[in-house]
């Protein structure tokens, strides 16, 4: 669960933690700090991503059943997997914020 829910919320806090530094750095005229921010964020979003690639089990999510424990491991298996394919997307995602900043001076 928190492979899934790690990259949108890191997403947002990213995105507020921009915002408000982006005043910092234009008034001390150092930007290395967004840098630093983004950087941080895209190592937690891995490190949620490897969590969900840990948390995988051998098997297939398609098949019918009645039984709870192949239910309840269909069911963690695509979590797993949701999970990487989330923080993969929100790395990519996060990593196009930093254009901006590479391009633009924060006082822009």
């Amino acid at each position: 669960m928190l492979g899934v829910l790690a990259g949108p919320i890191l997403f947002l806090t990213l995105l507020e933690a921009n915002y408000a530094l982006t005043y910092v750095a234009c008034e001390h005229r150092q930007e290395w700090f967004l840098h630093a921010v983004t950087l941080i964020t895209v190592a937690l979003v891995a490190l949620a991503g490897l969590n969900a690639w840990r948390a995988r089990t051998p098997g297939t999510m398609e098949r019918e059943t009645l039984d709870q424990e192949e239910t309840t491991e269909m069911r963690a298996r695509f979590l797993a997997y949701s999970g990487m394919l989330s923080a993969a997307f929100f790395i990519v995602a996060i990593l196009a914020f930093e254009i901006p900043m590479l391009v633009l001076h924060p006082c822009q």
